[in-house]
């Protein structure tokens, strides 16, 4: 193999180890405030895009109407999250982020975003826009399978 297949390789294998390293940081910070890896998903989704309706939620992550019911429930019920109608249009259900809840995550993920900040001071300002670039493709790339694969589920 050429040393660019090699080094795509090797990326692709560094993207799924992240991806899995990503998933266990975020299952240990869950395990300690008592959210399953589903639920942290979705309070970092609301917190990202938040206010958002049930609806966006249920199209950005996939899941059926019924099941982000589910799952705004327990949030609301533990403190994560607020439902708020919308006050242009009363029959639209807002969802939020409980701010006040912003910390106690915080302290939870700093050793992981210390050991980041580390990692980024060897980066020059021009090697993380080249990082960045990457990534906000990847993620592109990832919404386009994504809704390829929906496509192609609803067709059958």
């Amino acid at each position: 193999m050429s040393r660019r297949g090699d080094l795509v390789q090797e990326l692709f294998i560094a993207l799924r180890e992240v991806r899995g390293r990503l998933l266990q940081v975020n299952q240990s910070v869950g395990d300690h405030v008592g959210l399953g890896s589903v639920d942290m998903e979705f309070v970092d989704l609301i917190a990202r895009t938040s206010p958002v309706t049930p609806g966006e939620l249920a199209s950005r992550s996939g899941l059926s109407p019924a099941t982000v019911t589910g799952i705004l429930d327990r949030l609301e019920k533990d403190g994560w999250i607020l439902r708020e109608r919308d006050t242009a249009d009363r029959r639209k259900v807002l969802i939020k982020a409980r701010l006040e809840r912003t910390p106690e995550l915080g302290r939870l993920f700093a050793p992981m975003l210390g050991r980041m900040s580390e990692i980024l001071k060897a980066y020059s300002d021009d090697q993380l826009e080249v990082v960045v670039g990457f990534l906000k493709q990847v993620r592109e790339a990832g919404d386009g399978a994504v809704a390829e694969l929906r496509e192609r589920a609803r067709a059958r």
